[in-house]
C-alpha cells in the first residue's frame, strides 16, 4: 500500500507550499553544493540509530582526554588514562605546533582515510572505539551536548542514543555468580542487579546536568541555544560478544533499565554481527530478548535489533538470510537496525510483505554500510524495502567515527537512488513515527501524510489545532513531536 502511494502520488496533489519546495528540490539536485544546503535546512525529524561513543569526532575526544591528563600511545593510537609510563602526555602532543602530529591519530580513531591504510573498512571501524574508550570516560555529558548540537544545526528534533552504562559491572556480576542452568529468577541475583540499575540512573542524572549546563538550555528562556530542542531518548545497549550468561545479565538489565526510567525506551545487541561469539549464540539471544521482555513488559515495547549486517564472504553462507527473521519472530523487533543480507532469506518475499503488514521499520545507514560491508549503490537493499512497503528512515549509525552526519546521509540518499521530496518527507515522518517516545503516533499513514481521526481535518503543525486534536496532542508526547515537524516542514515549504 505505501509503495503504490510513493509511486503515484505526484506533486499536483501536494499542498501549494509542498509543490514548490519539490519543484526546487528537482532542480537542483545535481548541483552538490546547493543540494547540501537545502537538505541541512530541510526538517529531518530525527536519527533513530545513533551509537553515542560512536557519534563524537576525534577532535571532541582528544580536546577532553588532554585536558583530563589523559595519554596517548604512539605506536597504536591508543588513549590511556595517567600515568604516561611508556606513552606520551596528550597536552604535549596536542601543544605540538612544529608538525602535523594530530592527523595521523585522527585517521586512526575514524574511518577517514582508511583506504590509504591498506586495512579494510570493517577492521579499522571496529578499531577505532578501543582507541577512544577511555577519552569517552566521565564526559558521556559532554558527548551527549555534541550529539544534541550537532542534530539542532541540522532542523532535527529526537535523537535515540545508544549506550551501554553498567554493562560491564553486570557481566562482571554474572561471571562470578551467574547461571543459566538454573531456573529463571535464580540465574542471577535480581537484587545486586537493581543496585546496578540505581547506579545507572544516577549516572543519567548527571548526564542530563552536565549537558543541559554545557548547551546552556534553561526553562525560562525565550530563546533557547542550538540543541536545548533537541528531544534526547537512550537505548540500553547489551554487548553481545560477552559468555551466554553474561549477554543474559545485560539483556536482563537493559528491560530493568527500561521499566526504571522513562528515558530509556529499548533495548538493542551491539558488536560486530559477523563475531564467531555473535553468530554462535544468535538464537539464543534472540530468545533471551522474548523471555525477558515478556516477564518485564515496558510501554512503549522498545526492541529494536542490529539484524543483518552481514554479506557474502564476510561469513560462510549459512550464516546469511536469518538474522532478520529471528529478530522479529523470536525475539519480537519491532525494529531492523541495517537489514543488509536480506536478500538470503529462504523467503525474502514473505518476510519483506510481513515487514510491511506488520510496520516494521529498517533504520538505512548507507555510509556505515559501504565501509563496513562495502554494501552500496544497486546492491544495497533500500530499493527493496520501498518496493515492498516496507517502512525506512535514514540514520548514520556512528557519526564521528564515519565522519558524516544525517544531513549527509539524507543528500547520499538524494543522489543515489534519486529520491523525490515526498521521499524525503517519508524518511523524516517515519523517524518520529516509529521511534520509541511514550503516546499514539500521530499518522495512520506517513506515505500520505494521513494524520489520526482526532487531527484528521487540521493543517499538520497549526498553531492552533481543533479541540479533538490539541486533546490527543496533550497526551502524547510522540504525537506532540511530531507535530512540531510538521510545523517545521510548513514553514520550510514556504520559504520556496
Amino acid at each position: 500500500m505505501k509503495t503504490l502511494l510513493l509511486l503515484c502520488l505526484t506533486i499536483s496533489t501536494w499542498p501549494v507550499l509542498a509543490n514548490h519546495a519539490a519543484n526546487y528540490f528537482e532542480s537542483i539536485k545535481q548541483d552538490p553544493v546547493k543540494l547540501r544546503q537545502f537538505l541541512q535546512q530541510f526538517p529531518k525529524g530525527g536519527d533513530l540509530h545513533n551509537h553515542l561513543s560512536g557519534a563524537i569526532y576525534a577532535e571532541s575526544y582528544l580536546e577532553w582526554a588532554s585536558a583530563d591528563g589523559k595519554c596517548i600511545d604512539l605506536s597504536t593510537y591508543i588513549i590511556t588514562p595517567p600515568p604516561c609510563e611508556g606513552t606520551k602526555p596528550l597536552r604535549q602532543l596536542m601543544a605540538d605546533t612544529s608538525t602535523e602530529p594530530l592527523e595521523p591519530v585522527i585517521d586512526a580513531m575514524s574511518t577517514r582515510n582508511y583506504e590509504r591504510r591498506g586495512v579494510s573498512g570493517h577492521d579499522q571501524f571496529f578499531a577505532t572505539f578501543n582507541r577512544f574508550r577511555s577519552a569517552a570516560t566521565g564526559r558521556f555529558g559532554d558527548m551527549v551536548a555534541e550529539a544534541r548540537q550537532r542534530a539542532g544545526r541540522q532542523n532535527m528534533v529526537y535523537l535515540e542514543l545508544m549506550l551501554s552504562l553498567g554493562m560491564l559491572e553486570v557481566t562482571q556480576l554474572a561471571a562470578e555468580s551467574g547461571n543459566l542452568d538454573a531456573p529463571y529468577g535464580e540465574r542471577i541475583d535480581h537484587t545486586k542487579v537493581d543496585t546496578i540499575v540505581e547506579t545507572v540512573i544516577e549516572h543519567f542524572d548527571a548526564i542530563e546536568k552536565r549537558q543541559s549546563e554545557l548547551l546552556g538550555c534553561t526553562a525560562d528562556a525565550d530563546t533557547q541555544p542550538t540543541g536545548c530542542d533537541v528531544t534526547v531518548r537512550y537505548q540500553a545497549q547489551v554487548l553481545r560478544t560477552f559468555a551466554p550468561i553474561q549477554v543474559y545479565a545485560q539483556t536482563l538489565l537493559a528491560v530493568k533499565l527500561m521499566q526504571a526510567d522513562p528515558r530509556v525506551v529499548a533495548l538493542n545487541f551491539v558488536a560486530p554481527e559477523d563475531h564467531r561469539i555473535a553468530l554462535r549464540d544468535y538464537h539464543q539471544h534472540m530468545q533471551f530478548v522474548a523471555e525477558l521482555s515478556a516477564a518485564f513488559p515496558s510501554q512503549p515495547a522498545g526492541i529494536t535489533l542490529h539484524a543483518g549486517e552481514l554479506t557474502m564472504g564476510l561469513v560462510p553462507p549459512e550464516d546469511l538470510g536469518w538474522h532478520i527473521r529471528d529478530a522479529i519472530e523470536t525475539a519480537g523487533a519491532t525494529r531492523i537496525g541495517h537489514g543488509i543480507d536480506i536478500a538470503y532469506d529462504d523467503n525474502m518475499d514473505a518476510l519483506l510483505n510481513s515487514m510491511a503488514e506488520q510496520d516494521i521499520l529498517v533504520e538505512i545507514n548507507l555510509t556505515s554500510n559501504d565501509v563496513i560491508l562495502g554494501i552500496k549503490d544497486a546492491d544495497h537493499p533500500l530499493p527493496t524495502y520501498l518496493e515492498y512497503g516496507v517502512p525506512v528512515t535514514l540514520s548514520t549509525d556512528d557519526e564521528g567515527v564515519s565522519r558524516i552526519d544525517l544531513t549527509h546521509e539524507y543528500q547520499r540518499a538524494t543522489t543515489t537512488y534519486d529520491l523525490s521530496y515526498l521521499q524525503l518527507r517519508y524518511f523524516a515522518r517515519n523517524s518520529l513515527q516509529y521511534s520509541f517516545l511514550s503516546g499514539a503516533p500521530l499518522f495512520k499513514d506517513t506515505a500520505d501524510g494521513s494524520a489520526i481521526t482526532a487531527c484528521a481535518t487540521d493543517d499538520l503543525g497549526a498553531v492552533a489545532p481543533s479541540s479533538n486534536c490539541a486533546e490527543f496532542l496533550a497526551q502524547s508526547p510522540k504525537a506532540r513531536l511530531q507535530w512540531e515537524l510538521e510545523r517545521r516542514l510548513s514553514a520550510f515549504e514556504a520559504s520556496f
